[in-house]
């Protein structure tokens, strides 16, 4: 199942996507590259839900960052609604209103969420990003193109001799009346 756009929407099927025809080099550099395109081509939507899939696993399992997150978040919303009223901070019958202005509240909030940033989100960043990258060009590499070839989405056959060149005047069409 593909996630693809067919049309002006957004949908899933298999018609909404087409591998691309590329012909196989039977050198070790060249079918390495090819058979990574292949895959990233033919699995880009697969491997974008892995992706986020990892993101998932590894934000839950940083609970102290989401906590840190999601504190910086409210902070940031009851700046914006403060100054959008243009309500005075009275806490315990105390403004604060002259000791944090808007601009010191503003300039407090940008020094925390580059800390949080910093020293909570980018180590789960980093790891989600290199378990991801690593799934992905595991299976990328791993994963055969000649079963993307037989799958009937190419439109061109490709030559099973050792130069693999695409002929141009062999077409494989996939009717099941013509038989």
């Amino acid at each position: 199942m593909f996630l693809g756009i067919t049309g002006p929407s957004f949908c899933f099927s298999p018609d909404a996507f087409n591998p691309p025809s590329k012909r196989i080099d039977k050198m070790a550099p060249d079918k390495f590259r090819t058979r990574l395109s292949l895959n990233f081509a033919f699995f880009l939507s697969n491997y974008a839900l892995v992706t986020a899939g990892v993101f998932l696993v590894v934000a839950l399992t940083h609970p102290g960052m989401l906590l840190h997150v999601g504190g910086l978040l409210c902070f940031w919303y009851l700046h914006f609604l403060a100054s959008a009223n243009e309500s005075l901070l009275v806490i315990y019958n105390r403004d604060f209103g002259n000791i944090l202005p808007p601009s010191r509240r503003t300039l407090i909030l940008n020094i925390m969420s580059a800390w949080v940033i910093l020293f909570d989100c980018l180590g789960p960043f980093l790891s989600a990003v290199t378990i991801s990258t690593v799934i992905i060009l595991f299976h990328a590499s791993m994963r055969d193109p000649k079963h993307v070839e037989k799958s009937g989405a190419f439109h061109r056959r490709v030559d099973s001799d050792d130069e693999g060149t695409e002929t141009d005047d062999e077409v494989i069409v996939n009717r099941s009346d013509a038989l």
